[in-house]
């Protein structure tokens, strides 16, 4: 996703799931998602609204989401 498309306020983070294995799994418990690589997760007020993965990545619909 561009960043120069991004609302200042929004964070973005990248997580090495081979590394970081028991977050991923703690991420994908708490917003009730099946962990998938790559992935993406769109989280508002504490809520997965979004949740891509592969080729089913859109970054138009993430940033319509953002709307």
């Amino acid at each position: 996703m561009d960043k120069d498309h991004l609302p200042e306020s929004i964070s973005l983070y990248f997580l090495d799931l081979i590394k970081y294995r028991d977050i991923s799994n703690q991420i994908a418990e708490d917003f009730h998602v099946y962990h998938q690589s790559p992935q993406l997760l769109l989280i508002k007020d504490g809520e997965c609204i979004l949740d891509q993965s592969h080729g089913g990545i859109s970054v138009e619909e993430a940033l319509a989401e953002l709307s």
